[in-house]
């Protein structure tokens, strides 16, 4: 018998919100910045798999088609839109329908005909002080667009829900800087 080793470890770490910024980008050189304090960000990853009967006995499996990675994010909230001064910053809102202090973003996706979508980033820094061995992540969702918005004014939160183009998150660890 041959022993093998754990893949999965248990790090003791979970991951904490208030250590990851998330980046709404658009296809162009605007971005929104987000540092949540209170809420949480899920992705679902999806495939389709087809199993083939013979006589009602399975025979064969493959993938079918692709579908998109699923997106869903919470967080509180202080305004719907964002400020009409000049230069104000677009709220999430904004962001991710391409509307108000967003009017002038680039939709993410290069198909210009296609509906108005953003990329959504997320940077985890796991620890307070730059530890050596301890790396930093970034994911990336890319060409994310909403499909539900849910406002809730006595718990302060806005719920979104939608879809990125994509089959898989992309994930890249780098080690901290000092």
């Amino acid at each position: 018998m041959k022993f093998i080793p754990l893949v999965w470890s248990n790090v003791g770490v979970l991951v904490d919100i208030k250590r990851t910024t998330i980046r709404f980008k658009d296809g162009g050189a605007e971005e929104l910045l987000v540092k949540v304090g209170e809420g949480n960000l899920t992705w679902t990853e999806n495939r389709t798999i087809e199993y083939i009967l013979d006589r009602g006995l399975i025979d064969e499996v493959r993938e079918g088609d692709e579908v998109p990675v699923d997106v869903a994010f919470e967080f509180n909230w202080e305004y719907v839109t964002g400020s009409a001064a000049s230069g104000a910053l677009p709220t999430p809102v904004d962001a991710v329908k391409g509307v108000g202090n967003a009017a002038d973003w680039l939709s993410s996706d290069p198909d210009q005909c296609a509906p108005f979508a953003v990329d959504i980033e997320l940077l985890y820094e796991p620890v307070c002080r730059k530890s050596a061995g301890i790396d930093n992540e970034r994911i990336t969702l890319s060409d994310f667009r909403w499909e539900s918005l849910d406002f809730d004014l006595r718990a302060a939160t806005i719920s979104a829900a939608g879809r990125a183009n994509i089959k898989e998150a992309t994930a890249v660890r780098f080690p901290q800087t000092t």
